[in-house]
């Protein structure tokens, strides 16, 4: 039988190895992100989708960040699906002069020719963003793509486009991580109840993803009952692409 409690140990192992999504990725604009849980009596997996411009890939990329038991390709308990959504993105941009121009051509994603209105001096973040609104299907995962991450027969529970995250703090367990917590410890000692910081913020302290093992838990959605606004909007991560 399924436990909440272990499932959240598996997001906090995630977090450890870097291998929990962020909104807020220093190379990678955010554009948009989606959440899809799955689960039955004796299975589990979460995939939360973040895509976004990557100036280093040059392309937008969804990146699937999936975490369960019973991941295809893998056999840890997360992994990832680096999808690049742009066909003609070299055809966009004149990179003479610095920087670079929009040549205001349709944007080609997965076959679709998207037509946007942008001057030549938009920033490539900027204009990208602008096929949200109306094609953010196309630049998210399909069920074909969902689905070589996780078994096909495997029950979808739900699917969120917007959910509350807080950016993550987590420190592997090492000697040197324990010294830290005392020494964090010690000093919030001095700090007022009201302004003292966590020394982590793991998954397992989001109210989000401790209501998402729940439902992965018991394969009941209903178990989803947010009271904290979400937040995943590209507009609420501004240091997204920042390096």
């Amino acid at each position: 039988m399924l436990q909440a409690a272990g499932i959240l140990t598996v997001f906090d192992r995630a977090a450890e190895q870097r291998r929990f999504p962020e909104p807020a990725h220093p190379y990678s604009y955010l554009m948009a992100a989606r959440l899809h849980a799955f689960g039955d009596a004796d299975r589990w997996a979460l995939v939360v989708e973040t895509v976004g411009y990557n100036p280093r890939a040059a392309n937008v990329v969804d990146v699937m960040h999936g975490v369960g038991n019973c991941l295809l390709g893998t056999t840890e308990h997360w992994g990832t699906q680096h999808l690049r959504r742009v066909d003609n993105f070299q055809d966009l941009f004149d990179d003479r002069p610095w920087p670079p121009r929009y040549r205001q051509l349709p944007i080609t994603v997965r076959g679709h020719e998207l037509h946007v209105d942008a001057a030549p001096t938009i920033a490539a973040q900027d204009l990208f963003r602008l096929l949200v609104p109306d094609h953010k299907d196309l630049l998210l995962g399909d069920e074909v793509e969902l689905r070589h991450l996780v078994p096909a027969d495997l029950p979808r529970l739900l699917s969120l486009d917007d959910w509350h995250h807080t950016a993550l703090r987590v420190k592997p367990p090492s000697a040197e991580r324990e010294r830290a917590r005392l020494r964090h410890d010690s000093l919030m000692r001095h700090v007022p109840p009201d302004q003292r910081v966590p020394f982590e913020v793991r998954p397992s302290d989001i109210e989000t993803y401790r209501q998402i093992a729940e439902v992965l838990a018991t394969a009941d959605p209903n178990k989803y009952q947010p009271t904290l606004p979400p937040n995943t909007h590209w507009t609420n991560w501004p240091m997204s692409g920042a390096l």
